[in-house]
């Protein structure tokens, strides 16, 4: 991808793309950004929590691996290992802020289903432990977060929330 190739496509000329953005860092950060906000997915609440995280899961992990917003996510996120300044910006400008409205729907979605507050410690929590094994499977493997997955992910998150030893988990005593 060339600030030529974005000019020509965009029917302009280079100068004009180079007085909105200084590069082309710059204009991925701003289409991730534009396309996070429209690929922002919530099931509708009040619902299960295990569904809602399910299809939560499910989703970023599709956005990870089927769409050109993963790829471009990927790209910064590679970029970002060799420039503190594209690091800073992909974090201030996109994630945080993403981060933020995540944060305000898994409050809503288990507070409202479980009848207890869900603190912001809580919510990062369950955000990192749902969003990281997506994020791990599609850089890793480049699969999507199948149903089964999703399903066996979840019940293990909220049985950690709720303090009980996850399905599968061998107890302490058990015999390697």
């Amino acid at each position: 991808m060339t600030v030529g190739a974005i000019a020509e496509r965009a029917g302009v000329a280079k100068q004009t793309i180079y007085r909105w953005w200084r590069s082309k860092v710059d204009i991925l950060l701003d289409v991730l950004d534009e396309d996070l906000r429209d690929l922002a997915f919530w099931p509708e609440l009040p619902q299960d929590p295990q569904a809602t995280l399910e299809q939560y899961a499910t989703h970023v992990g599709t956005v990870f691996t089927e769409s050109a917003t993963g790829r471009v996510l990927f790209v910064l996120i590679g970029h970002a290992q060799h420039d503190t300044a594209t690091a800073a910006a992909l974090r201030d400008e996109v994630l945080r802020p993403q981060r933020q409205y995540d944060r305000r729907r898994v409050q809503a979605a288990l507070a409202g289903s479980l009848h207890s507050t869900v603190t912001r410690q809580e919510a990062d929590q369950l955000l990192d432990l749902v969003v990281g094994p997506a994020f791990h499977r599609a850089f890793m493997t480049g699969r999507p977060l199948d149903a089964q997955f999703a399903r066996q992910l979840t019940t293990a998150v909220l049985a950690l929330r709720d303090g009980a030893t996850p399905p599968g988990t061998p107890s302490p005593d058990s015999s390697a």
